[in-house]
């Protein structure tokens, strides 16, 4: 069985909730400082880069909440490009679109050792 990482274990919770890409690291820093979240992005951008292509994870942009339901699901060139742009990680107060993780079609429980081993 394989032993989750925090991250790992914060991802997939927030992917159970359909939470919105900023939410994911509010959860993570336990904190509102924005500019504490962004130093996250690229660990959190790396998992989910891994996760999705798996079948662990999707990622959803939407007009109108909550995007997992009413939104497309982005993939390939689309996905690299949304988790690299630092606004898809803002919490807005006004939003005028919304990027949320969801639980993929695999079980995570799937999940192997070793799967997704890069440098966070």
């Amino acid at each position: 069985m394989k032993k989750w990482e925090d991250d790992e274990y914060c991802l997939f919770v927030n992917g159970g909730e359909g939470s919105d890409l900023w939410s994911v690291l509010a959860d993570w820093t336990q904190s509102e400082d924005e500019e504490e979240w962004k130093r996250h992005i690229p660990r959190f951008a790396r998992l989910i880069s891994c996760w999705q292509p798996l079948g662990f994870i999707k990622v959803f942009r939407s007009d109108s909440p909550p995007a997992y339901y009413t939104g497309e699901e982005v993939t390939g060139e689309a996905l690299t490009e949304l988790l690299a742009d630092p606004r898809s990680w803002e919490y807005s107060e006004h939003p005028t679109q919304w990027f949320c993780v969801a639980s993929g079609d695999r079980e995570i429980s799937e999940l192997e050792e070793g799967m997704c081993d890069e440098d966070r």
